[in-house]
C-alpha cells in the first residue's frame, strides 16, 4: 500500500516537472510566434502553458546563502580549474577523481570550482536584484545560462565576455601567485570562454604552464583543434599517466613524448601513443569533494545532483552515429554502494543520485548486484540514469531497479524502426523496446526517450512507422527528452567511413573535414539512395512533433534543439 502511495507521488511529481520543462519552453520560444514549422507551433502554443507560465514567476529559490570567497594559495605546483558552464550545476566528476590522483602525487596543489562559485553569484544577483542581466551589446541574458537548452549562449561573444569579467578578480588572483602550472577541463559548453582564459593567462602568467583535459579531449587528432594553445593536452584517462607530468613538471621539467599527453614539447615527428586503460576501477577512490563545500551544489530552486560513475565505456560501441566508443571498464557493486551512502548519510537534505555512465546495463547482471547492495543497506536513494534497450531489462529487473530507488530512467532508443534499427546498428529489436518501456513504466519508474532522425538510409515509411510505434508506447512514456536530427561527429562510424554510407558533401571532403574534425555541420553533408540534406531531416522532425502533439506525448526540453535547426540555426 505503501508502495502504490509512492507510485502515484512519484507520477505526481512528474507531472510538475513536465509542466516547469513546458514552462521553460514557451518562455524560451514567445518570440518566435507563428515563424514556426506546424508541428512545434502547434506543441508549443501559448494557450498550453500561458497558465503555467504565471506561476513560475512565483517559484521559490534558495538565496541568499553564503558563497565563500575563493583565494588562490601561493607557491603551487599545479591548480586545478572547472570553469562555467557545468551543466545543472553538478559536481564535477571529472576534476574530482583528477584531485584523487594528485593527493597521491606529493606535490602541493590547489581544485578550485570556479563554475559553482560563478552559477550562484550569477543567480542570487538575479534573483535578490529582482532584474534580468542586460549586456552593453543590449543581449538579454537568459534567466539560467547554466540550464541545457540554453548551452547555444555560451557561443555569444558578448556572453562569454560578461562572465569573464565575472571571473576577474579570481583571474587576477592567479596571476598574482603565478602557480607552476595551470589545469583546466574543457568540454563543449565552457570551451569558448576556457580558449579565452587560456589567452589571458598566456598574455599576464607567459610561464605557467596550461595542462588541459576533459570530455573535448576524447581524441588526439581532435582535441587540439577545439583548444588550440595549451602546453600539454590530457587524451582520455589518466589514473596511470598523470603522475608522472605533474612531478615533472613541478621539478621544472618539460617532459615530451609522453603516452597519453600531446605537448609543444614533442618531437616533430613522434608516432602517438594512447595512455593505457586502468582495468580495475576500485583501484580509484570515488570523489568526496573535500576541497569544496558540497552543499553549494544545489541549483537556484534547490534540486541537488550527486554525479555517480559506476562504469566507463559501452559494451556494445557498435552505433554508427555514436563518438563515444571506449572499453567497457566497471566499479564493483560494493564500491559503487558505499558511495551512494556516503552521500545519502552525509546530507542533511537528499540529493538526487545520477548516474552518469554511457551503458550503465552493459553488462546487465552487474547493474542487478548494484541494485542489490543499495537493497541490503536500506538506503533510501533517489536514482536517475539512462539505460540501452536489451532483452535482459525485464519486468522483475524493472522492479528490482525501483526498489533500490531508480526513479527516472532515459532510454537511447534512437531508431524507431526496423529498418533505421539495422541502419544504427543498435543492439535490439522493436519487440524488446516495446517490453522494456512497458515493463519500466509499469514498475513505476518515470520513462523517457531519444529519437535520432535522418540516418543515412532512412525513408519516409521508416518515418511513418516511427509514428505508429511512439503511438503504440504513448502510455508508456512520460517524456520524449531528446529529439534530433543526426549529427555527424568526428570519432563515429559515419564520420570515419562517409563513403560506405553514402555519404556526400557540399564542397571539397578534405576541406571539409579539415575545418571541421568535431563535427561537420548538418548544411555541408547529405546522403544518398533515398537522398536526405538537412531540410529533409527537418520536415522529418516537423512531422514527428506534430504527431506527438496530436496524441499527448510530451516533448521536452531539448525539442529547443530540434526548434533552433527549424529556424535554419543547424550545427557548427
Amino acid at each position: 500500500m505503501n508502495e502504490g502511495r509512492d507510485v502515484i507521488g512519484l507520477r505526481r511529481r512528474s507531472n510538475i516537472l513536465t509542466q516547469y520543462l513546458r514552462r521553460v519552453l514557451y518562455t524560451s520560444f514567445s518570440y518566435v510566434g507563428r515563424n514556426l514549422p506546424r508541428g512545434l507551433a502547434k506543441y508549443l502554443s501559448a494557450s498550453r502553458v500561458a497558465p503555467l507560465l504565471r506561476r513560475v514567476r512565483r517559484a521559490a529559490h534558495i538565496y541568499p546563502i553564503n558563497i565563500p570567497r575563493i583565494s588562490i594559495q601561493s607557491d603551487l605546483d599545479l591548480l586545478v580549474l572547472e570553469l562555467p558552464p557545468r551543466y545543472i550545476p553538478m559536481m564535477p566528476n571529472g576534476i574530482g577523481y583528477v584531485h584523487n590522483i594528485l593527493k597521491k602525487c606529493g606535490i602541493v596543489f590547489q581544485t578550485v570550482d570556479l563554475n559553482i562559485d560563478i552559477y550562484h553569484r550569477f543567480h542570487s544577483a538575479r534573483i535578490l536584484g529582482g532584474t534580468p542581466v542586460v549586456l552593453s551589446s543590449g543581449y538579454v541574458v537568459s534567466d539560467d545560462p547554466w540550464d541545457n537548452i540554453r548551452t547555444d549562449e555560451w557561443e555569444r561573444s558578448d556572453v562569454v565576455d560578461y562572465f569573464l569579467g565575472m571571473l576577474g578578480e579570481v583571474a587576477r588572483d592567479i596571476i598574482r601567485k603565478r602557480p607552476r602550472a595551470v589545469g583546466i577541463s574543457v568540454q563543449g559548453n565552457n570551451r569558448k570562454l576556457a580558449n579565452q582564459f587560456i589567452q589571458l593567462l598566456r598574455e599576464e602568467a607567459a610561464e605557467t604552464i596550461i595542462v588541459v583535459g576533459g570530455y573535448d579531449c576524447k581524441y588526439h587528432d581532435i582535441g587540439p583543434y577545439l583548444v588550440p594553445d595549451c602546453d600539454y593536452m590530457a587524451i582520455g584517462d589518466t589514473e596511470l599517466t598523470l603522475e608522472a607530468l605533474v612531478t615533472a613538471l613541478a621539478r621544472g621539467e618539460r617532459p615530451g613524448d609522453l603516452p597519453g599527453f600531446l605537448s609543444r614539447f614533442d618531437s616533430p615527428n613522434r608516432v602517438w601513443m594512447p595512455t593505457p586503460e586502468l582495468a580495475e576501477l576500485d583501484r580509484i577512490e570515488f570523489p568526496r569533494y573535500e576541497w569544496t563545500d558540497p552543499s553549494l551544489y544545489r541549483t537556484y530552486y534547490g534540486q541537488y545532483l550527486v554525479p555517480i560513475t559506476s562504469t566507463r565505456g559501452c559494451s556494445w560501441s557498435k552505433c554508427r552515429f555514436c563518438g563515444e566508443c571506449f572499453t567497457f571498464r566497471k566499479r564493483s557493486p560494493k564500491d559503487v554502494a558505499d558511495e551512494i551512502e556516503f552521500w545519502i548519510r552525509k546530507q542533511d537534505f537528499p540529493p538526487v543520485l545520477h548516474f552518469n555512465d554511457s551503458d550503465l546495463n552493459g553488462d546487465h547482471q552487474y547493474l542487478y548486484d548494484v541494485c542489490s547492495a543499495i537493497i541490503e543497506r536500506k538506503l533510501d536513494a533517489n536514482i536517475a540514469a539512462q539505460l540501452r534497450i536489451s532483452k535482459h531489462n525485464t519486468r522483475e529487473y524493472f522492479e528490482h531497479l525501483r526498489r533500490a530507488g531508480f526513479r527516472n530512467l532515459r532510454f537511447g532508443v534512437d531508431a524507431w524502426s526496423k529498418n533505421v534499427l539495422r541502419l544504427q546498428k543498435k543492439s535490439n529489436n522493436m519487440q524488446h523496446v516495446f517490453q522494456n518501456l512497458r515493463d519500466c513504466h509499469n514498475a513505476g519508474i518515470r520513462t523517457a526517450v531519444n529519437i535520432v532522425l535522418g540516418v543515412p538510409g532512412e525513408t519516409e515509411a521508416d518515418i511513418d512507422e516511427t509514428i505508429q510505434n511512439l503511438i503504440l508506447c504513448r502510455d508508456y512514456i512520460d517524456l520524449v527528452e531528446n529529439i534530433n536530427t543526426i549529427i555527424l561527429a568526428g570519432g563515429s562510424e559515419y564520420y570515419n567511413n562517409p563513403d560506405e554510407y553514402k555519404i556526400r558533401f557540399h564542397g571539397e571532403k578534405e576541406e571539409i573535414y579539415r575545418n571541421h574534425r568535431y563535427v561537420i555541420p548538418n548544411d555541408l553533408w547529405y546522403s544518398e539512395d533515398p537522398y536526405i540534406d538537412q531540410p529533409v531531416r527537418l520536415r522529418r522532425l516537423d512531422r514527428i512533433c506534430e504527431e506527438l502533439h496530436e496524441r499527448g506525448i510530451n516533448i521536452g526540453r531539448f525539442a529547443e534543439r530540434a526548434v533552433r535547426n527549424l529556424m535554419g540555426g543547424g550545427v557548427a
